[in-house]
């Protein structure tokens, strides 16, 4: 499944992107291209986060508790 259509990043390319070491939508957004150009991707990118590794999730990142608290 495509997470971000402007930079063709698939939901595998998130989780290997977390995989190898990336715990924020900053550092995904490094690794892989997710989000870094219109940012309508950034709730996938977070969704996925939070379910592949949930214990990586920044509880201090607003933008991730808002994800997790089902306001955004």
């Amino acid at each position: 499944m495509i997470v971000c259509v402007c930079n063709n990043v698939n939901v595998d390319k998130v989780k290997a992107s977390i995989d190898a070491g990336a715990d924020s939508l900053e550092a995904i957004r490094e690794c892989t291209g997710a989000a870094a150009s219109c940012g309508k991707c950034q709730f996938k990118v977070n969704r996925v986060l939070q379910q592949h590794a949930p214990q990586l999730i920044e509880q201090d990142n607003f933008l991730v508790a808002q994800t997790v608290n089902g306001t955004r």
